[in-house]
């Protein structure tokens, strides 16, 4: 019998295999379903755990927020920013209430506006285009849609009026307008619109500060917005009023009462603007007045400046133009934010300049102050000197042996050089960071910039010549004379700042903004050293009484003015015509205890003469800031006698007295009297007329006959550019017209004039007042 495959025998099991009994196996199938059960059941709920966690713990807030977004209706009540004040509370900036215009299409919709009525209503009243309303109100499923921001209430009224009278008539009865919100908001008003700008800045549609005290203070002075809820139902319509309205009142911003006098910025504006325009500044022109005892600022200002209540539109007409005739609309687009950012930059905190001999304030305080140098220490110019085979010229052709305050007053760059030599890199650089150039002033201000300099560890005998004399450290105007104000008020380095206090909604004082010493930086006897020179170096005068000091531009009668004048390139140009200059000009007032301190910089200046020099220039504008300024402040004067004689003061009236009598009182007052005239007894008109502010020592023309209708005798008046002083002041005296002096006052055979206010060959009456500006031919620097 043939042997079956093994696969093939029946009820034979194989080889070595034992049956398993049918109950074990049933036991283990259930376990293992058990098992399988347990952890699907496990899996599926810490799925669910984990989903509850993540929708009410790590989604809580959010879920809510929209939960509520759609289930409530919530508008918004915008706050009244603080107001911003100067510092004798003129306001500055303030919000008034306004209205915005929105619509909600859904809305209208449902109610069966007349969606093309509204538009062209709407476009009618708000001044906007009819066709842009409509596809704004065409989008139905939309329940707000922004028309117009900041619309005036004469024009939210009658928006109002017009829906109210619409609905009443018999088209609106069966096509009533909705739909139509008027949200309450704010809009920033600045009174003086110019004034300040670039220190004050201004808010966006927003409501949020760009640039300035806008900007930087704007958490002080936003306020809280305030809220409405009301519910509304599943698609997003809201239910009948009643139903739920709960409402939160904004708070309104905290207000700032500013350093800022608005007087003196104004006057700062003002000359810097003068300025601008006569000498052709390319880059703007910079001033910043400081109280040089508490580091407050009185005034800043750059310009041309803009209108904060315009702020969009580029002020310089001239540009506009250039930008507008831009075919490209990309390029123009470019062209116009440039404009725009650049009319808003702050540059007297923002850019950085070099101060050229200005900086020489600080290289002879430290050279005096470390011992280095003396006011014995003498130096032989001869008109260059040469560091480590690099020669740094003097702006003269050789001043000789000069000491301590000759070095000063003639700003002879070779001497500083020297002193920076006697000092050593070391004690230089020692004396720069406690003057503060290592870091930044800290000024409540946006986008303060950063001093460039040369440190120690790279200071080598060039980098520490020609930083002497202030050419290679560039620095922004606050950091100069924050520095500056160290070396004349005791030698104290204070916090400067604009802010004076901070305001609650109800004008409450909330909080006074102290003045900051950060370290004395001199002796009070190297100050006091340093006060008496640059004060000298304005105001000394020669045998004849002229003014003779190298910074006598800076001078103002009955203040006894300090300062330094500065000059610098503003980089290397390939050919002396390309070369480009900042002049720039720190002055002080009075001398003998300094109140204030103004610092002005023309960044490339093109005078009609090729004069670039901060002495000529930047000098005229700071003298007639001081002194407007200190009156302002209330600052007395104290005159010379030589002084007094110039003082201009009001013609007193004499019509009607006798000619003695007459002449009497007008020679007692400080005035000249010319009687040849007056034939009869009783003076009947009198030129230059009663009340006319006029130099002393004028001349007054008394007349017997009444000649008010006819006036007096007629002069021709000359030509007097480029005489010097004595021919000018001779020549208008010979013709019986008096001087008033603008510029360098005081004399001296190297001052010629530049400019007079009444046209050459013009017919004026005798004893008419001519003004006339005089520069200094001899200053250079």
């Amino acid at each position: 019998m043939k042997k079956q495959p093994e696969h093939n025998r029946k009820n034979v099991p194989p080889q070595d295999t034992a049956k398993a009994p049918k109950s074990a196996v049933s036991r283990s199938m259930r376990t293992r379903a058990i098992v399988l059960a347990a952890l699907f059941v496990l899996v599926g709920f810490g799925a669910v755990v984990y989903n509850l966690y993540q929708l009410q713990i790590v989604q809580h807030d959010e879920l809510a927020a929209r939960a509520e977004n759609q289930q409530l209706a919530d508008e918004t009540i915008t706050p009244n920013r603080g107001v911003i004040y100067d510092s004798d509370m003129k306001v500055l900036a303030r919000s008034n209430k306004v209205w915005t215009v929105v619509a909600s299409p859904r809305d209208m919709a449902k109610s069966g506006t007349n969606i093309n009525d509204v538009a062209v209503k709407l476009a009618e009243l708000l001044e906007l285009d009819a066709q842009s309303i409509l596809e704004k109100l065409q989008k139905s499923e939309s329940n707000y849609q922004l028309i117009k921001r900041q619309i005036e209430k004469p024009v939210a009224d009658a928006i109002t009026a017009w829906i109210t009278e619409y609905n009443a008539s018999d088209k609106g009865k069966d096509t009533p307008v909705a739909g139509i919100s008027l949200v309450q908001d704010a809009k920033r008003y600045y009174p003086y619109q110019t004034l300040a700008s670039t220190i004050i800045g201004f808010v966006n549609a927003d409501g949020d500060g760009v640039l300035g005290i806008e900007s930087y203070y704007n958490d002080t002075l936003k306020g809280t917005a305030g809220r409405v809820v009301g519910m509304k139902n599943a698609w997003g319509y809201d239910l009948p009023n009643g139903t739920y309205e709960a409402a939160y009142d904004a708070e309104d911003g905290n207000g700032l009462v500013l350093t800022l006098n608005a007087s003196i910025q104004s006057t700062l504006e003002k000359y810097l603007q003068n300025a601008v325009d006569q000498y052709h500044v390319e880059n703007r022109a910079v001033g910043i007045v400081m109280d040089v005892n508490t580091g407050a600022i009185l005034a800043m200002a750059t310009m041309p400046d803009y209108n904060l209540q315009d702020p969009y539109t580029i002020a310089d007409e001239a540009l506009a133009a250039q930008i507008a005739a831009i075919a490209d609309e990309n390029e123009r687009a470019d062209a116009r934010y440039t404009a725009q950012w650049a009319q808003w930059r702050n540059k007297a905190v923002a850019d950085l300049y070099y101060p050229g001999s200005v900086f020489k304030v600080i290289t002879a305080s430290a050279a005096l102050d470390s011992g280095a140098a003396n006011l014995n220490t003498s130096y032989t110019c001869k008109g260059s000197i040469t560091v480590a085979g690099r020669t740094m010229r003097c702006a003269h052709t050789n001043h000789g042996t000069l000491d301590f305050f000759g070095g000063l007053d003639g700003s002879c760059n070779p001497y500083y050089v020297t002193l920076g030599q006697m000092m050593g890199a070391e004690t230089f650089c020692n004396y720069m960071q406690a003057f503060g150039f290592y870091e930044k002033t800290g000024v409540d201000m946006d986008d303060e910039g950063t001093t460039q300099y040369v440190p120690l560890e790279r200071m080598g005998p060039v980098e520490l010549a020609s930083s002497a004399f202030g050419q290679t450290t560039s620095t922004t105007p606050i950091q100069m004379i924050t520095a500056a104000c160290a070396v004349i008020n005791g030698g104290y380095l204070v916090q400067p700042h604009v802010v004076k206090q901070v305001l609650d909604a109800d004008g409450n004082i909330i909080e006074n903004v102290e003045p900051e010493v950060k370290r004395q930086v001199l002796s009070a006897e190297t100050s006091a050293t340093m006060r008496e020179l640059l004060t000298r170096s304005v105001n000394m005068r020669d045998s004849r009484g002229d003014l003779a000091g190298g910074n006598k531009t800076g001078y103002v009668a009955g203040y006894k003015a300090g300062g330094k004048s500065g000059t610098s390139q503003r980089k290397q140009a390939l050919k002396d015509e390309e070369q480009t200059y900042y002049s720039s000009y720190w002055g002080f007032a009075p001398g003998d205890d300094p109140q204030i301190a103004v610092l002005v910089m023309l960044d490339t200046p093109h005078d009609e003469q090729g004069t670039y020099y901060g002495g000529r220039l930047a000098a005229p504008v700071v003298q007639n800031v001081l002194d407007e300024a200190l009156q302002t402040l209330g600052v007395p004067k104290e005159y010379t006698e030589a002084e007094l004689a110039k003082v201009e003061t009001a013609v007193p009236n004499v019509a009607g007295s006798s000619v003695n009598a007459a002449a009497g009182k007008l020679r007692e007052s400080g005035f000249n009297v010319d009687i040849e005239r007056a034939t009869g007894d009783t003076v009947l008109y009198q030129y230059p007329a009663a009340g006319t502010i006029v130099p002393r020592q004028s001349t007054i023309i008394l007349y017997s006959e009444d000649r008010s209708e006819s006036g007096g005798d007629l002069v021709t008046v000359p030509n007097l550019t480029d005489m010097s002083y004595d021919a000018a002041c001779a020549t208008l005296k010979s013709l019986g017209l008096n001087v008033s002096e603008k510029g360098v006052k005081g004399g001296g055979k190297t001052i010629v004039v530049t400019e007079q206010d009444i046209a050459a060959d013009t017919q004026v009456e005798i004893g008419s007042v001519i003004e006339v500006t005089f520069h200094d031919t001899t200053v250079l620097d």
